[in-house]
């Protein structure tokens, strides 16, 4: 009998769709790290963001499988060294477009238009009429452009912006008006009224976004991040919102999460921030649930080759 370990704050939602799609296996779950039983090595698959998770999870789940990560982004479960080789790794990849790029509107337009100022007035009854800028005509540079990527820039696109896409992978993607490679990043971010930041971390793009790249943008442009804290030098993003390189930043992701107190993120005029919310919507288990089930069904039935979003490692 197959044991599968559902680790997530809805652990129920996907146990009760899993257990009526395949009865025969057993279900484990937790909605928290600290919740796990301390016996984990009869666990043969783990349905989970994992981001919680150390790597003496991986330790003591000595018999894991199959992890089906609920991220897109698995560089938190890569960067355990007890990780069996021989467990298969898949991803949450390919759900997240609708969520995210939804985010990244929302997050160009708080900062843009100032919605902090703006809650504050409505705290204190004053009507205060102010200009704000449109979007229509605005260059957006959309820094990787996979599946999230690709969605941001078409929603934007509608929106009547010139929408540029920077890839390691050059290539025509409808919607978008070019496709830089990231060799010509700094020139993108030259003409960006919005530099926006999807990359996942890894070793090729952490730190990517530095001192040099915030120094060629325009002043009256602003900084996007919603992909992964890591790919930012955060010392250089808080120098350059201080001395007003930028004019501001909506921000989702940080390098270190929940954000500390202490962190000068909180207090700056400029900045408008999300506790990483990207992809966190009620409908989330709606929107992947059909990728874990035809994983399981292809997992249980030995054709593992056939799971989507097998990730190398």
């Amino acid at each position: 009998m197959t044991k599968v370990l559902v680790l997530d704050v809805h652990a129920e939602i996907y146990r009760d769709r899993l257990k009526s799609e395949f009865p025969a296996s057993a279900y484990v779950l937790a909605h928290r790290a600290e919740d796990l039983p301390r016996d984990l090595s009869g666990v043969d698959v783990l349905i989970s963001f994992a981001i919680g998770l150390r790597d003496e999870f991986y330790q003591r789940a000595t018999g894991l499988k199959w992890i089906q990560c609920l991220a897109t982004g698995v560089d938190h479960v890569l960067r355990c060294p007890s990780l069996q080789s021989t467990t298969l790794l898949t991803s949450g990849r390919g759900v997240h477009g609708a969520p995210m790029r939804e985010t990244v509107l929302y997050l160009m337009l708080a900062v843009s238009r100032d919605v902090r100022q703006l809650a504050d007035e409505q705290k204190a009854h004053i009507w205060n009429r102010r200009f704000y800028n449109l979007l229509l005509g605005k260059t957006a540079v959309v820094v990787g452009v996979g599946v999230v990527g690709t969605a941001i820039g078409q929603l934007l696109k509608a929106f009547g912006m010139q929408v540029i896409g920077v890839s390691r992978t050059p290539r025509t993607i409808g919607g978008f008006d070019a496709i830089l490679p990231t060799g010509q990043l700094a020139e993108a971010a030259q003409r960006a009224d919005f530099l926006i930041n999807v990359l996942p971390s890894n070793a090729d793009n952490d730190g990517l976004f530095d001192r040099t790249l915030f120094a060629a943008m325009k002043a009256s442009a602003y900084y996007i991040s919603a992909g992964r804290g890591q790919t930012v030098d955060e010392a250089a993003l808080v120098t350059a919102l201080r001395e007003r390189w930028i004019a501001g930043a909506g921000l989702d992701v940080f390098h270190t999460e929940p954000l500390p107190p202490d962190s000068p993120f909180w207090e700056l005029p400029n900045v408008f921030i999300t506790p990483h919310l990207g992809g966190y919507t009620i409908e989330y288990e709606a929107l992947i649930m059909p990728l874990i089930i035809d994983n399981m069904r292809a997992f249980l039935a030995g054709r593992q080759s056939e799971m989507r979003n097998i990730v190398t490692h």
